[in-house]
């Protein structure tokens, strides 16, 4: 099965994941994305573990097919705070459809793969290291 973790990054640089699509919520946190990773799956462990103790049929039948995890990142609330990035110049810099980062943008119900929002995250870095090298 695979179970969709909606991850989102703190202003402090801390992500947080909450499970998705499976009954009731695990949720974890992590200095990093694979600190998130190990600390969800530890959570992940011990909830199936509680429905394993109460015998809970409907969560043990859900998961007994196997696990594996989709991470997906909310990118919206980034583009709230930056306003200033013109949002399709930015989407042509790093060659993705325009509309597509709009839509990242303004819906929080669009999630993004973790490869993507790891290549709009670089970019946006060396981005910000272009902006710092400015000497007025």
């Amino acid at each position: 099965m695979g179970i969709k973790v909606k991850v989102e990054k703190s202003a402090d640089g801390v992500y947080w994941g909450t499970t998705q699509n499976i009954p009731g919520v695990v949720t974890a946190d992590g200095k990093d994305l694979n600190a998130l990773k190990e600390n969800l799956k530890e959570a992940l462990e011990l909830y199936l573990e509680t429905a394993q103790d109460i015998d809970d049929k409907k969560i043990l039948q859900l998961l007994s097919e196997g696990i594996s995890f989709e991470y997906h990142l909310e990118l919206s609330e980034l583009f709230n705070k930056l306003k200033v990035i013109n949002k399709s110049a930015f989407a042509n810099r790093i060659g993705i459809s325009p509309s597509l980062l709009r839509q990242y943008s303004v819906n929080k119900d669009i999630y993004i793969s973790e490869e993507r929002a790891k290549k709009i995250e670089r970019e946006l870095h060396s981005l910000g290291q272009e902006l710092q090298s400015i000497r007025l």
